[in-house]
């Protein structure tokens, strides 16, 4: 029970999490005609780049990413 509870609280598989419904709503939106393949596309970067500014600005200050 330790390890479910601690597998939903771990910061890196939470981001994997994200991201992945993050794709799966947008992947459905573009099916229900929701968004068109350019707004698809733009949810796609901006979340993306949401995610590796922390990182890049962490590796920047020499702290761990």
């Amino acid at each position: 029970m330790a390890a479910v509870i601690n597998s939903l609280f771990n910061k890196t598989d939470r981001i994997s999490y994200r991201r992945l419904l993050v794709f799966a709503s947008a992947c459905g939106l573009l099916i229900a005609d929701k968004l068109d393949g350019d707004q698809w596309v733009y949810v796609a970067i901006a979340y993306i780049a949401g995610q590796a500014m922390p990182a890049a600005m962490s590796a920047l200050k020499g702290g761990k990413a």
